[in-house]
């Protein structure tokens, strides 16, 4: 029974036994009453239509998915500090950290684009270019996400990368807005290191099932789990900067 039907059910009840009750005791009601009563029954289903038409088609068929599965932790599991990121980015990505973009050499880097998985934010203070090992680690995480949607049965969201390699000069330009995260000495000035934001979720198109942001985290949390476990990542749980702060180990 839809949500219309049962309001219909409550609203019309009074009606129907008033009606009954005034053939018991009175006879029939004037026709002039009855047609009082017409009129106000149709009113009501017209309320209730328009309460439950939310998008204008007609009857409301949005559906809110809520994955059912035990909330992870995720200070505690992706707790890998700066240093340990910074430590192996050393060991695996660029050995000369670039002052400008025009010092990047994109035949060391690989170009990250959009995707049938990822889309690459509107990046302010970096620039879309990771070492080899990084951007498959990315492309197999924004992979193993929809993979994990489909399997769910779930609709099916893409991953949104909101930071990649930084230059000298895109770290100053950072600290200058204001951003307490801003180091001299930061994991993604190697290429090693991308950051995923868990706040903001991409769809391709709208469908009636829909998903909270806090509901695809839960789901994007088990693929990084998996990722960390497998050794293939470090990750940091960056609840200010509202991301995954992540350093892929291999070149």
């Amino acid at each position: 029974m839809t949500k219309r039907q049962k309001a219909l059910i409550i609203l019309l009840t009074p009606f129907v036994l008033g009606f009954l009750l005034g053939l018991l005791v009175g006879g029939s009601c004037s026709r002039r009453d009855r047609k009082a009563d017409k009129e106000l029954v149709e009113q009501i289903e017209e309320e209730v239509k328009d309460e439950d038409d939310v998008d204008g088609t007609g009857e409301s068929t949005a559906r809110e998915i809520i994955y059912y599965t035990k909330l992870m932790s995720y200070g505690q599991v992706f707790g890998d500090v700066n240093d340990v990121h910074i430590e192996k980015a050393k060991a695996v990505g660029l050995r000369r950290i670039p002052k400008t973009r025009d010092d990047i050499d994109p035949k060391q880097l690989v170009l990250v684009e959009d995707s049938d998985f990822l889309v690459i934010d509107d990046l302010r203070y970096s620039v879309p270019y990771l070492t080899k090992g990084a951007a498959e680690e990315l492309n197999r995480i924004a992979k193993a996400f929809c993979d994990s949607l489909k399997s769910k049965s779930f609709p099916v969201y893409k991953l949104v990368c909101s930071s990649v390699l930084r230059t000298e000069e895109d770290v100053n330009n950072l600290r200058k807005s204001g951003n307490p995260n801003a180091s001299d000495n930061s994991a993604h000035c190697y290429g090693t290191t991308f950051d995923i934001t868990y706040t903001r979720y991409w769809r391709d198109e709208e469908t009636d099932e829909f998903m909270q942001p806090y509901e695809l985290t839960k789901v994007l949390a088990e693929v990084l789990r998996d990722e960390k476990k497998a050794g293939r990542v470090l990750v940091k749980y960056e609840r200010k900067e509202h991301c995954f702060h992540i350093t892929a180990t291999q070149k």
